[in-house]
């Protein structure tokens, strides 16, 4: 599949969001905002969100998202939805820089799609009718075309090997080890908004699709990529679990389609996994990811911890029957 297909595809799967269009920069002219009481200066949008995604957590999430939705809200006396904008892109950025941080950060974009305020427009994002996308979808519409574009670049990197005695590490070094944790962040973070029901089952599988499919020999970049990805959301796509999300259940597939599908991608993977020129950590890699799908997803230790625990409930109750007869 090539990116232009993979592209067109998330262009049309927006359409059940009313968001077609991408946006297109504009000469600021009458469209910027109005100076009101509440006007706050783009800058100072910047360092406020920022310093408020730099303080999240689970525990204090519920008032952080308010904060940097009330910031999200100012743009409703705009005509252009600059500071929408730009709270989306500070949320995309932030959100992949750690991949332990990603499902808090789909979380947080869920959030905000949902409470933004639905009159907030940009005059340069319209639907097939010709009429605004406005409020929690044009958010959307901005976030994904963010990772859309991080996506399509990719984030192939050759991390420099030091060669002198001291084994010390360049600055070359920390820059490309960098670029590969946010690399693998991203991937991670598409994963976790698709679990928070902001991307379709279908996109996911286009970006599969886009990683399995090359000539010659696999890039490790896109391997562990897609290993990254499976393990995102590989339990989901498997349709093991029901969607809890009803507005979501007109775009699934189902079962069986969504079956047949996985089958063939553990099945390429297979084959990718016993190609000669495969390095070991990317080839283990895959082994461990179809390893996961082959035990439902749950991993061993898992597995291990509830036979343990068995056996500790057997030995106990049987415990507590031989004192008490």
């Amino acid at each position: 599949m090539s990116d232009d297909n993979f592209s067109q595809n998330l262009l049309e799967d927006s359409k059940s969001y009313d968001t077609k269009n991408r946006w297109v920069p504009q000469v600021l002219d009458n469209s910027s905002p109005k100076l009101t009481e509440d006007f706050i200066p783009l800058d100072a949008v910047q360092r406020e969100v920022k310093v408020l995604l730099n303080k999240l957590t689970l525990k204090n999430f519920d008032s952080i998202s308010s904060q940097i939705i009330d910031y999200a809200n100012k743009s409703k006396d705009e005509r252009d939805g600059r500071i929408l904008r730009e709270v989306a892109r500070l949320i995309f950025v932030s959100s992949f820089d750690d991949t332990r941080y990603c499902a808090i950060y789909a979380q947080l974009c869920r959030i905000v799609m949902e409470r933004v305020d639905p009159e907030i427009i940009d005059e340069n994002v319209k639907n097939t009718e010709g009429k605004f996308i406005q409020g929690g979808t044009l958010f959307r519409k901005y976030l994904l075309n963010r990772c859309q574009e991080e996506f399509e670049k990719g984030w192939k990197v050759n991390v420099p090997v030091p060669s002198n005695e001291k084994r010390e590490l360049s600055d070359e070094y920390y820059v490309a080890a960098r670029a590969k944790r946010q690399g693998l962040g991203l991937i991670c973070f598409i994963g976790e908004i698709f679990k928070s029901n902001m991307l379709t089952e279908r996109i996911m599988h286009e970006c599969i699709k886009k990683l399995l499919i090359f000539k010659g020999s696999p890039e490790e970049e896109e391997m562990e990529s897609l290993c990254k990805l499976m393990n995102t959301v590989g339990e989901q796509l498997d349709h093991v679990k029901p969607n809890p999300h009803e507005q979501m259940k007109s775009t699934q597939l189902d079962r069986a389609k969504a079956k047949k599908y996985m089958e063939s991608y553990f099945d390429r993977m297979e084959e990718i996994s016993k190609l000669p020129n495969l390095s070991n950590r990317i080839k283990f890699m895959l082994m461990d990811v179809i390893d996961l799908r082959n035990n439902a997803w749950k991993p061993r230790r898992e597995i291990h911890n509830d036979v343990i625990k068995y056996y500790s409930d057997y030995i106990k109750y049987h415990i507590h029957i031989y004192y008490k007869n």
